[in-house]
C-alpha cells in the first residue's frame, strides 16, 4: 500500500469553484499557496460564503491555465466576466454586487489564506476511496459530485476509505516530498455539503446518512475519542514545527512516521 497524491485543488476565491494543479507550494505559514487567497465580504464585514448565502451556488467559475485567470458566470442571467484575481478584486466586487447587493468589499491574504480553521490552515486531505464510498451512499451521486460538496485540497490514492483518519495525531508529523505536516482533527462539516453545488437544492438526508455510516464504518485505526459527532470527513492539517513548507506534486508519496 503506497499512498500517493492523485489530486491537488485550490480554491482561490473562498466558497467558489476551484482549480486542479499538477504541483503547488505549501507556504511557511502552512497554507497551500493561493488557496482561499481572496474572499468577498458582505455589508456587515462577514464572508460572503456558501454557509450564509446559498445563492453562491448560482455562480460558476472556470480557470484558464493559471490560478488567477478566472471567468465567472451566472448562467441563469447569461452573464459572464473575466477577472485577473491578482489585480481585479474591486472590479470583482462591483460585478458580483449587481446580483448580490450585500457584497460590498473583498479581503486578501497572500501569506496564510483565509481558511475557516485558522489553527489548522494547512491543506485538507482525503482519500479517493473515502470519496467513492461516501458517494455510493446516495443514489446517482458520483465521485465528482462529492468532491464538489466537500472541497478537499489533496486527494490520496492507493489507500482504503478513511485511511486519512490515522493522521489525527497533532504531535507526530507525516511527510509529502520535503514538507512535514501534522493532522489536527477530522474536518467538521457544515450545511454546504448538503446542497447540490449547481442548484443549491438541499439533500435532506445527507448529514444524517454521513453521521450514521461514518460511525458504523469507523475503521480500527480511527480514534473514537476524536469524534464528538460523526458528521466529519477529511483531515485538517497544519505545518509541523520543524518544517518551513516546500513544494508538492501529483504522484508524491505521503510517508507516515516509522514507529
Amino acid at each position: 500500500m503506497v499512498p500517493l497524491i492523485s489530486k491537488i485543488t485550490i480554491y482561490p476565491l473562498k466558497s467558489f469553484d476551484g482549480i486542479d494543479l499538477e504541483y503547488s507550494h505549501i507556504l511557511s505559514s502552512g497554507a497551500l499557496e493561493n488557496d482561499r487567497r481572496l474572499a468577498l465580504l458582505d455589508d456587515s464585514g462577514n464572508y460572503f460564503n456558501a454557509k450564509r448565502y446559498p445563492e453562491i451556488h448560482q455562480f460558476e467559475c472556470q480557470f484558464h491555465k493559471d490560478w488567477f485567470s478566472m471567468v465567472m458566470s451566472l448562467p441563469s442571467q447569461s452573464k459572464m466576466e473575466f477577472f485577473d484575481l491578482r489585480t481585479d478584486g474591486a472590479r470583482l466586487v462591483s460585478w458580483v454586487s449587481q446580483f448580490c447587493t450585500t457584497v460590498t468589499a473583498f479581503e486578501e491574504n497572500t501569506e496564510a489564506g483565509l481558511p475557516d480553521d485558522r489553527n489548522a490552515n494547512g491543506p485538507t486531505l482525503i482519500s479517493r476511496a473515502t470519496l467513492e464510498l461516501v458517494a455510493s451512499w446516495f443514489d446517482g451521486m458520483t465521485i465528482h459530485d462529492i468532491r464538489r460538496r466537500l472541497r478537499p485540497n489533496i486527494e490520496i490514492e492507493g489507500v482504503p476509505a478513511f485511511w486519512e483518519d490515522q493522521l489525527f495525531d497533532s504531535t507526530i508529523p507525516f511527510s509529502i516530498a520535503s514538507v512535514q505536516l501534522v493532522g489536527s482533527n477530522p474536518c467538521q462539516r457544515c450545511v454546504v455539503p448538503t446542497r447540490c453545488p449547481d442548484s443549491g437544492s438541499v439533500l435532506n438526508e445527507f448529514s444524517d446518512t454521513v453521521r450514521r455510516k461514518r460511525k458504523e464504518l469507523l475503521p480500527e485505526w480511527s480514534d473514537p475519542s476524536r469524534f464528538d459527532h460523526y458528521y466529519k470527513l477529511a483531515t485538517n492539517t497544519k505545518l509541523a514545527l520543524e518544517s518551513n513548507g516546500g513544494s508538492i506534486s501529483l504522484g508524491d508519496e505521503l510517508i507516515l512516521p516509522t514507529n
